[in-house]
């Protein structure tokens, strides 16, 4: 009955959005007066990028998925018999190999009692997102599944391409300056890559995949 009470109050409901009133009375949200932005926890983030590159293997239960360590100290789930990965809560875990996406996004410790989980933001975060190999080939995929549902659908230009990407990605279509923007950063991109209208897409779905649009919950 409190739940119910709590989620169904003005308050709980209430939107992100930042109004020039709620600028001059609340600027700190101290009063309560928006949604406060939230980041996407640990596991929240690596499921979204296996599900929106189509790498998310869904079977459940059964022993954890194990890990690898490389050269670097590295930490890294292996891919299923399917070439996908399970979601974050089927992975080994332990205290000494914390896969370090999850570990770079604030995954709780497992040595301490942890009651409550720490959010920081820091330039390791920003970094696994754009130099991260992992992420490279998912934002590939992401890329190859994008190219492959216009196939379906006999379209092929820019403007398409930049729609699927926002619907895939932030489940809602681009806003007007969104879509001018990201077709002239596709033509600006496949000029650099030499007329490769595929690379041009895959660095744009990997852009997207590091935006704060994509790792905060508005």
């Amino acid at each position: 009955e409190l739940n119910r009470r709590i989620m169904n109050s003005r308050t709980y409901r209430q939107s992100s959005q930042i109004t020039d009133a709620i600028q001059k009375h609340d600027p700190q949200n101290r009063l309560l007066s928006h949604y406060p932005l939230q980041r996407m926890n640990a596991e929240a983030l690596r499921d979204s990028l296996l599900f929106i590159s189509g790498k998310l293997d869904d079977n459940a239960g059964g022993p954890p998925d194990s890990v690898s360590v490389d050269q670097n100290g590295l930490v890294s789930a292996n891919a299923t018999a399917e070439g996908g990965w399970r979601r974050s809560i089927y992975l080994q875990y332990r205290r000494t190999q914390i896969p370090t996406m999850l570990d770079t996004f604030d995954y709780p410790e497992m040595g301490p009692n942890c009651v409550t989980r720490s959010i920081s933001t820091v330039s390791p975060q920003s970094l696994m997102l754009m130099n991260n190999e992992r992420v490279r080939d998912l934002a590939v995929a992401f890329a190859d599944r994008v190219q492959q549902t216009l196939a379906k659908q006999n379209l092929d230009s820019p403007a398409a391409r930049v729609e699927l990407v926002y619907e895939m990605a932030l489940c809602r279509p681009p806003s007007e300056t969104e879509r001018k923007l990201g077709v002239a950063t596709l033509k600006e991109l496949e000029t650099s890559w030499n007329e490769n209208s595929q690379a041009a897409l895959e660095t744009y779905c990997h852009t997207i995949l590091n935006s704060a649009a994509f790792l905060y919950i508005d």
